[in-house]
């Protein structure tokens, strides 16, 4: 495995799309569609025809003054998709904050695309966005986000949502001590002047892994990387880095074909070894047959999964215990705003399924801070006032639901190193902290509700 200092630039790409192959979960197969909602009708464009339907919104009374636009970029679909509900997510905080008189009166209305996770559309979609003049633009792109990054940064308008790609959110290596740099050639870049940065940010996402093996109790351990995609194994020099920080054994990472089904080989050697935790680098499909393959082996440990691999299938399989860390807060805690996401989110018509996904908590964080910052927006709303607005956000927690963040304008957004830890065991979550409460590394300070 190649080290840091062989080739600095390779690994700064390899540090933009690495952790996304670490933390997303199984692909999607929906069809794809792209959607607009105004004033609480939904037009969905096909590939060829356009149909005009009211939705449960529309029996909504909407606040009273000019409506605000959010230009929203998602990968529902395509070869990473993230959370294929992302979008009916986003329309049902906007029923949400719209019953509640919208932001400072202004109903919420969105431009919902899905980039399919190609870069080329990426692009064209944010071009098209921009044209709409929104007040902000709201991103789940985490495999396409790093190539639009100059146009997002040359937007005078907010850059809100869930991720942790450098180039976009900004990030600090730990394992070896990388600060961001606004240098292009640098291995690590700094968060986008425009960019509002709330969940854990790179390589705080790969450490949160390691952490969550130590607090499961774990002393050994392993990856199972996807053969498929290169990015899957390119996190590994951080994870082993952090591991040997903790006084972790770290065996190594073993590429594997996703599609194989049977991983018997794979894990006797991890019975050999003695290993107790292995990360699942891949998708929860290919998680869930490795778990089965090594049952039949006798293995008898924990698995890891972090951030946006936490949901779907892999969190179905009977007799599972996984750890990890999660970027944004977990969402089966009673905290009365814990239970406020929820509710709105069954409202909006998303099952219990479909809330239990640290991607739809950071969204909700992120457009929860937008509308707090955004309390008293004016009569005629411009990005311009929205993106000044952000900057009055100041030690805000939003009641526990993120660490404390603040924006200072003339100034990038700090890296995020905090996460939620979990264990999943007996079909049963839990934070092993308590509640809401939260860890940071490397500073190793627990806090939160």
């Amino acid at each position: 495995m190649a080290t840091l200092s062989s080739n600095r630039r390779g690994w700064r790409i390899a540090a933009v799309v690495a952790i996304g192959a670490l933390t997303v979960g199984a692909c999607s197969s929906s069809k794809s569609t792209a959607t607009t909602t105004t004033g609480g009708a939904t037009t969905t464009t096909g590939a060829a025809t356009t149909t005009g339907a009211p939705s449960t919104e529309a029996t909504t009374t909407l606040p009273a003054k000019s409506p605000i636009l959010l230009a929203v970029q998602v990968d529902a679909t395509g070869p990473s998709a993230g959370p294929a509900k992302m979008g009916d997510a986003v329309k049902a905080w906007g029923t949400y904050i719209n019953a509640k008189g919208g932001i400072n009166g202004h109903p919420v209305t969105f431009d919902i695309q899905d980039s399919k996770g190609d870069a080329a559309a990426s692009q064209s979609i944010l071009d098209a966005q921009v044209a709409k003049n929104p007040v902000a633009m709201v991103l789940e792109t985490t495999s396409t986000e790093a190539t639009i990054a100059a146009s997002l940064g040359a937007l005078k308008m907010p850059v809100i949502g869930f991720g942790y790609t450098p180039a976009v959110w900004g990030g600090y290596i730990e394992g070896f001590k990388l600060k961001c740099s606004t240098d292009p050639k640098a291995p690590v870049a700094c968060a986008l002047p425009n960019a509002f940065t709330i969940t854990t940010t790179f390589g705080a996402v790969v450490d949160e892994q390691v952490l969550g093996a130590q607090a499961a109790g774990a002393k050994k351990l392993a990856t199972a990387a996807c053969a498929e995609v290169a990015a899957c194994s390119q996190a590994g020099p951080v994870f082993s880095a952090t591991a040997k920080t903790l006084g972790l054994e770290d065996t190594g990472t073993i590429k594997v074909d996703s599609n194989k089904g049977d991983y018997s080989a794979e894990c006797i050697q991890w019975v050999q070894q003695k290993v107790d935790f292995i990360q699942i680098s891949g998708s929860g499909t290919m998680g869930a047959n490795i778990f089965k393959s090594c049952a039949e082996q006798g293995y008898k440990g924990i698995y890891g999964a972090s951030a946006g691999s936490v949901a779907g299938d892999l969190i179905k399989v009977k007799g599972i215990t996984l750890a990890g860390g999660l970027n944004a807060f977990p969402w089966w805690v009673d905290d009365p705003a814990v239970a406020e996401y929820r509710d709105a989110m069954k409202a909006g018509g998303l099952t219990e399924d479909d809330i239990a996904s640290s991607a739809l908590t950071g969204m909700w964080s992120s457009l929860q801070l937008f509308a707090k910052a955004n309390a008293k927006l004016g009569d005629t709303p411009t990005a311009t006032e929205t993106l000044k607005n952000m900057f009055t956000v100041k030690d805000e927690t939003l009641g526990g639901l993120i660490a404390p963040v603040t924006f200072t304008e003339g100034q990038l957004a700090k890296s995020r190193d905090c996460f939620w830890p979990y264990i999943l065991k007996d079909g049963k979550f839990t934070n092993p902290l308590g509640g809401l409460k939260f860890q940071c590394y490397p500073d190793g300070s627990t806090a939160g509700h």
